[in-house]
């Protein structure tokens, strides 16, 4: 198998993850907020939560201004890349947390942040070996500078001397705001399910904060 290859198998990412709905909901449809709908703690997750669904489909499309059509065929350490070696990933787990945020629970939160974490460390791990086969020293070099996962927010010199524009791909932007509706949907979800439970159509099995 090719590095190229090696790295990028979206096919195989994208069957996990729908694997991984099931595992997702799980945690949503047996359990509820601990916060009554009308508490101020209650509403301001809930705030939350939609403004970090927001940032992530935002901070994934922005991503994808740079890295879009240039995938495995630059180094990319400009734009959010300046800041995490894998803002697409990082974004994500922002937006899962931001759903378990809409639901109320800081605890669904957390737990979907960490799933997030977990498998985007795995699989960006395995990029990074490929990646380094692809770039060699430059890209240990970004490495040596930028982090894997949370962003690091002071700027270096680095940063000022290789700036790259930004490369409007409609294809490659489409396809994210799509792949990125995802997390939007949650956010209509939060309010149907809370329907459910307050009809008694849907019995929730646990109380969590």
């Amino acid at each position: 198998m090719s590095a190229t290859t090696a790295v990028f198998q979206q096919s195989k990412r994208m069957r996990f993850l729908w694997l991984a709905v099931p595992l997702l909901l799980t945690p949503i449809l047996l359990a509820q907020s601990a916060w009554p709908p009308e508490t101020r703690p209650r509403q301001g997750m809930e705030f939350m939560g939609f403004a970090f669904v927001i940032i992530c489909v935002a901070g994934r499309c922005w991503a994808s201004l740079y890295i879009g059509g240039r995938k495995n065929r630059e180094l990319i350490t400009t734009g959010p890349y300046k800041y995490t070696r894998n803002p697409l990933y990082f974004f994500s787990s922002l937006g899962l947390a931001g759903i378990g945020l809409t639901f109320g629970s800081l605890a669904i939160a957390a737990f979907y942040f960490l799933f997030g974490y977990l498998v985007f460390a795995y699989v960006s791990a395995r990029e990074s070996i490929a990646l380094d086969g692809l770039f060699g020293d430059a890209y240990r070099e970004y490495c040596h500078e930028v982090p894997a996962f949370f962003p690091r927010l002071r700027r270096s010199a680095r940063d000022v001397a290789h700036q790259s524009p930004m490369t409007f791909n409609p294809v490659a932007l489409k396809r994210t705001a799509i792949d990125s509706s995802c997390f939007l949907l949650a956010i209509p979800g939060s309010e149907l399910i809370e329907s459910l439970q307050s009809a008694r159509l849907l019995k929730p099995m646990l109380h969590l904060f």
